[in-house]
C-alpha cells in the first residue's frame, strides 16, 4: 500500500480556463439581470455605456455612400438599352465596393463599438477595450472623488454627447464620446455615494474596555495634520461649476473669459499664477503707441484725401494694441501643488500652446538676468530643467525671479513632505484598527483576575465580595476545630487568596471559590 496521503482535488474556482468571449461581453441571465465575466456574487450591473451612435453613423458613411451609388446605378440601368453592358459593369464594380466597405465597417467599427463598453456596477467601473487584443481596466468606486462633464464642440451639444471625467485618488478616468454624459455622471456619483455610505456604515473598530489601553491606542492613532498650500483659485471659487472638469479657474481672452484647456487631478489645485513682467508689455507697446500718436496727428494736419487711409491705419493699430495686451495677460505660468504648467495663447482663442512637468522630474532651477536693465528693474528668466524626455520650462521675463526659484523648490519639498505625512497617517489607521480588534478580543476571551481573600468573613459577606470579582462562593463543609471562632465564618478557601484565575465574560460562567466554614 502506498504511504502517500490521498491528494485533495483542487478547487474548481481556482482552476484557470481558456475563455473565448466572442462578440458578447454581457448577457442577460435567468434572473433578468445583466452579467459579465469575472462578476462577483453580490455585484450588480447598474449601467452599460457605449460610444454615441453618431460616431457609428459617421464611420459608416463610405458604406452608405457606395450603397446609395449602387441604388442609383440600378435605377438608371433599368431604363438603359444601348449602354446596358457599361452600366452592368459599373453596377458589379460598385456592388463589390459595397461589400468591401461593409466588411471594413463591420470589422473596424461596428464590432469595436459593440465590444468596447464601460460597465458601472455597485462596486466598480470596468472599462473593456479592443477586439482581438482585448484590455480591461478596473476602477473601484472607493477611489472616485469627483465626476465632471466636458462638451468641447458645437456638435457635442447638438447630438448630446461628451466626455465624462472621473477624478480618482491618484489619477483620472476619461469615458469619451458617450451619449447623455450628465446621466452617466449622475449614475457614477449615485453608485459611488451609495458604496461609500455602505462602507462607512460598517462598525468601527471596537474600543478596549480598559480606559488606559483605550487612551494609549487613541494617542498612537492620532493623525498628523497635513500642511496646506495657499489656493490661488479661492477668489475665483464662484466660477467653479459642479459638473465641469476641474482646472485653473483663471480665464483667458479678457472679457471673453475662455477657460484653460487644463484638467486637474482629484487633489490638484492652483498655488500661484505667474505673469510676465509689466516692462515686457511696455516694450511691446512702445512702437505701436508712438505710431498711434502719429496717426492722430496725421488725421488733424494731413490733407482730406489722406484722412481715410490714416483712420484705417489708426483702427488697425488700436486692434493690434488690444491684441498685444490680451496676449500679454494670456501668457501665464501656473504652479500647482503637483506640476508646473506653461500656457501661451495666440490671438485670444485661436491657438493655445502648453508645456508641463511634475515637480518630481525637476533636476535643477536656474535664474538668469541677461543685462543691467533686467537687474535694475528686477526681472529675469527662470529655467526649470528636467531630465530625459520631460519638457524644460522657460519662464522668460518674469518679476522677482529669485523668489519664484525659491517658491518652486519650496513646493517641491512641500509635496514630498505632505505625501510622507499622508502615508504615515494611513499606516496609523491600519495599525489602530488591527490593535483595537486584537485588544478587545483578548479582553473578552482572556480575563485573568486575582482571587480575593475571604477568610474571617461570614458567608454572606464573602458571597458579596466574590461577586464583585466575577466569582462565586461554594461552601464544601464545616470544620469543628476552631471553637474560638463564631460559627459560619470562613476558615479556609481554595484557590487561595491572590491566585490568578481565568474569567470568561462571554459564557457568563463564574469561577468557584470553595470554602470551609467554622462550626
Amino acid at each position: 500500500m502506498s504511504s502517500n496521503a490521498p491528494q485533495q482535488a483542487p478547487d474548481e474556482a481556482w482552476r484557470p480556463r481558456r475563455i473565448h468571449g466572442g462578440l458578447r461581453q454581457l448577457w442577460r441571465g435567468r434572473d433578468k439581470q445583466l452579467h459579465f465575466r469575472g462578476q462577483e456574487p453580490d455585484e450588480v450591473v447598474r449601467k452599460v455605456v457605449r460610444r454615441h451612435p453618431w460616431f457609428l453613423i459617421r464611420s459608416a458613411l463610405p458604406f452608405l455612400g457606395s450603397l446609395l451609388l449602387l441604388i442609383i446605378l440600378l435605377g438608371v440601368d433599368i431604363g438603359q438599352t444601348t449602354l446596358k453592358p457599361l452600366f452592368t459593369f459599373l453596377t458589379l464594380l460598385v456592388g463589390l465596393l459595397v461589400i468591401i466597405t461593409a466588411a471594413y465597417f463591420v470589422y473596424k467599427d461596428l464590432i469595436l463599438w459593440w465590444l468596447e463598453v464601460d460597465i458601472i456596477t455597485n462596486k466598480r467601473i470596468l472599462t473593456w477595450r479592443g477586439f482581438l487584443q482585448q484590455t480591461r481596466q478596473e476602477t473601484g468606486l472607493d477611489r472616485v472623488q469627483q465626476v465632471g462633464v466636458d462638451r468641447a464642440t458645437p456638435m457635442s451639444f447638438l447630438a448630446s454627447y461628451g466626455t465624462v471625467h472621473v477624478y480618482l485618488v491618484g489619477g483620472r478616468l476619461d469615458i469619451k464620446d458617450v451619449p447623455n454624459p450628465k446621466a452617466i455622471r449622475d449614475a457614477i456619483l449615485g453608485v459611488s455615494e451609495a458604496y461609500k455610505a455602505a462602507k462607512q456604515a460598517k462598525a468601527k473598530p471596537p474600543r478596549p474596555a480598559n480606559p488606559e489601553l483605550d487612551e494609549v491606542l487613541s494617542k498612537l492613532a492620532k493623525e498628523e495634520d497635513v500642511p496646506k498650500l495657499q489656493d490661488a483659485d479661492a477668489k475665483y471659487a464662484r466660477r467653479q461649476k459642479p459638473d465641469a472638469p476641474r482646472g485653473p479657474l483663471r480665464t483667458f481672452g479678457g472679457p471673453l473669459r475662455i477657460p484653460a484647456d487644463v484638467h486637474y487631478q482629484t487633489d490638484e489645485f492652483t498655488v500661484m499664477y505667474i505673469q510676465r513682467s509689466r516692462y515686457v508689455l511696455a516694450m511691446r507697446l512702445t512702437v505701436p503707441v508712438l505710431l498711434l500718436l502719429l496717426g492722430f496727428v496725421g488725421i488733424i494736419y494731413l490733407p482730406h484725401q489722406f484722412t481715410s487711409f490714416v483712420v484705417a491705419g489708426v483702427l488697425i493699430l488700436i486692434i493690434g494694441i488690444l491684441l498685444t495686451i490680451i496676449n500679454y495677460f494670456d501668457d501665464v505660468f501656473i504652479l500647482t501643488n503637483k506640476r508646473i504648467i506653461d500656457i501661451e495663447r495666440k490671438f485670444i482663442f485661436f491657438y493655445e500652446a502648453r508645456d508641463e512637468t511634475e515637480y518630481r522630474n525637476i533636476r535643477d532651477v536656474k535664474v538668469r538676468m541677461s543685462n543691467v536693465f533686467e537687474f535694475l528693474l528686477g526681472y529675469g528668466d527662470v529655467y526649470v530643467e528636467t531630465p530625459g524626455s520631460s519638457p524644460d520650462i522657460k519662464m522668460t521675463h518674469i518679476d522677482h525671479p529669485f523668489f519664484i526659484q525659491d517658491k518652486i523648490y519650496a513646493i517641491k519639498g512641500f509635496k514630498e513632505k505632505a505625501d510622507k505625512i499622508e502615508a504615515n497617517n494611513k499606516r496609523k489607521q491600519e495599525l489602530n484598527e488591527w490593535f483595537s480588534n486584537v485588544v478587545t478580543i483578548l479582553e473578552k476571551q482572556m480575563v485573568n483576575r486575582g482571587v480575593p481573600n475571604l477568610q474571617k468573613l461570614d458567608l454572606l459577606t464573602a458571597v458579596e465580595r466574590a461577586e464583585e470579582f466575577g466569582m462565586k462562593v461554594v461552601p464544601i463543609g464545616e470544620v469543628p476545630s476552631y471553637p474560638q471562632i463564631p460559627a459560619g465564618v470562613i476558615v479556609s478557601q481554595e484557590p487561595p487568596a491572590g491566585a490568578v484565575i481565568h474569567v470568561d465574560l462571554d459564557t457568563g460562567e463564574r469561577p468557584e471559590i470553595r470554602v470551609l466554614l467554622s462550626k
